[in-house]
């Protein structure tokens, strides 16, 4: 084999190696969700929300190697007070606490193969996606602000929001149609947090990310939830005195029935 051969050959693979990436750089992601608003009343019981998108741009159909897509929804942010409990002369009794500032009230991703096998955990952990990522981030930010280990503290949070279905993981949460559209869905509990959501849609190409999209969805309180709610958060001292002299009222109701019977 000549020098000029052997050249050749990696003048060749170079440009095919280029043309790849060109390929992937001109792949753009695009995302719609199937509503933008959700309203919570007296009977809210939760609500599934799809969303829709599609890979443009490059030779999507030219290539053998289907892209992969990570969907990461967060809701909005809240601090959180955890306390570990104590058994004390027989009594359990709340002691040490932690309290955690900005906290995701909702976080769930979803992907169309296992995430390890699109990204590496160090390229997650950059973009902040999963929730491990989530840890990290609170592990951080205690780390600087307390002395105490807050690792089990974390685990509680975390394992609690799993619980109420606030926190999710979805391997295989997004499916395919055709060669370059996409569909998923997502569930919002019952007792989902009132507040602005984003939708990030990332697309990986060989562990890289090549797109972003972002859209946008809130959840808001209506009717009389919505004035109470914001009777409580604007004007808490008028919300504690309404309270008060309606459970008085309720009482003194209470009473008046069960004395004629």
């Amino acid at each position: 084999m000549t020098a000029r051969t052997i050249l050749a050959g990696l003048a060749l693979t170079i440009i095919v190696w280029t043309t790849m990436a060109n390929i992937a750089l001109a792949q753009k992601i695009e995302a719609d969700l199937t509503t933008h608003a959700i309203r919570v009343e007296t009977d809210f019981s939760g609500e599934k929300v799809a969303l829709f998108g599609a890979v443009t741009g490059g030779d999507v159909d030219g290539s053998n190697m289907r892209p992969d897509i990570i969907i990461v929804v967060r809701g909005p942010k809240e601090t959180i007070n955890v306390r570990r409990k104590r058994r004390i002369a027989g009594i359990w009794i709340n002691a040490d606490g932690l309290t955690f500032k900005d906290v995701p009230g909702y976080y769930t991703t979803l992907t169309n193969r296992p995430i390890s096998e699109i990204a590496s955990f160090f390229t997650l952990g950059e973009l902040g996606i999963g929730v491990s990522s989530v840890k990290s981030g609170l592990f951080i930010a205690s780390a600087k602000e307390s002395r105490i280990d807050s690792v089990d503290y974390i685990e509680a949070i975390v394992r609690i929001l799993k619980r109420d279905k606030l926190y999710r993981e979805a391997d295989g949460g997004i499916t395919f149609i055709g060669r370059h559209l996409f569909r998923a869905e997502f569930e919002l509990p019952a007792t989902v947090p009132i507040g602005d959501y984003e939708a990030d849609v990332y697309l990986f190409r060989n562990e890289k990310l090549i797109s972003q999209y972002t859209t946008g969805l809130a959840v808001e309180k209506q009717g009389v939830e919505q004035w109470i709610y914001s009777l409580a958060h604007e004007q808490p001292f008028l919300y504690g005195i309404l309270s008060v002299l309606a459970a008085m009222a309720a009482g003194l109701a209470a009473s008046a029935i069960f004395r004629k019977k």
